[in-house]
């Protein structure tokens, strides 16, 4: 009797059946060229997922962060930390934000501690790269700006001379400006932000001896601001520090 089921099929060949495993994988979402490395036996199944998850990993980076592709890649592979790459972000837009910002504008009213002790207020007339020039209830005054350890808002005095106080020690030593930057007390601006960032308590004593503690708001070229106990703001001057702690 003739066999009515037809002529039988060949046997898929080898490639012909990697085609259709590498067509699987790529309905189930896989790149086509990928899921062929994989159908081929070029690259292990494990390994081609593991890629696929650090991809959509660093698309997700890049969405919710805005990173660069390189970045957030770098990031997905562990190649970076997450939290170091935001952290220098901050910082970075934080020097951008307050570079200039300073305590001494044209303008504006301002009570200035001053290197021995003083303090004498004034609104600045002229701010110059050096000196900054006062006009005071006595007249006109000229200052030169390493002389300045201080400066806050003249209403918030009361606020001010309740938060700080005095380090007898380093007052005794009458210690004078330093001119020479790099023979300053050295706070970075890394320090600086990472009590921006961390919002811990600091304690500044100046050269004079001054010691006040409170939050750092921010910091500049030449300056940063501490909010004390009670909200009262402070700008300490940095050619001012004799040491900070926290």
């Amino acid at each position: 009797m003739a066999d009515r089921r037809g002529p039988r099929r060949p046997p898929a060949t080898n490639e012909e059946q990697a085609k259709l495993r590498a067509q699987a994988l790529h309905r189930d979402g896989m790149p086509f060229q990928m899921a062929m490395a994989v159908a081929h036996g070029r690259l292990d199944l494990s390994s081609a997922l593991e890629t696929m998850a650090k991809k959509d990993r660093a698309e997700r980076l890049e969405r919710e962060h805005g990173l660069g592709r390189a970045l957030a890649t770098q990031v997905a592979m562990g190649q970076l930390d997450l939290e170091i790459v935001l952290r220098r972000r901050r910082l970075r837009d934080h020097r951008e934000q307050n570079r200039d910002r300073s305590w001494l504008e044209v303008g504006k009213a301002v009570r200035l501690g001053l290197n021995g002790g003083d303090t004498v207020d004034g609104t600045p007339l002229e701010v110059g790269a050096y000196a900054v020039k006062l006009a005071t209830r006595e007249g006109e005054r000229e200052l030169h700006k390493l002389a300045i350890h201080y400066a806050h808002d003249p209403a918030d005095w009361k606020s001010i001379k309740k938060a700080m106080r005095r380090d007898k020690a380093v007052a005794d030593q009458k210690l004078q400006p330093v001119t020479l930057p790099q023979d300053r007390y050295g706070c970075s601006d890394k320090r600086l932000f990472n009590y921006v960032d961390t919002g811990v308590d600091v304690t500044v004593c100046m050269l004079s001896g001054e010691l006040v503690k409170g939050r750092v708001l921010w910091f500049s070229r030449y300056e940063f601001t501490l909010q004390v106990r009670g909200g009262a703001e402070i700008g300490v001057f940095r050619h001012a520090l004799q040491r900070v702690t926290s």
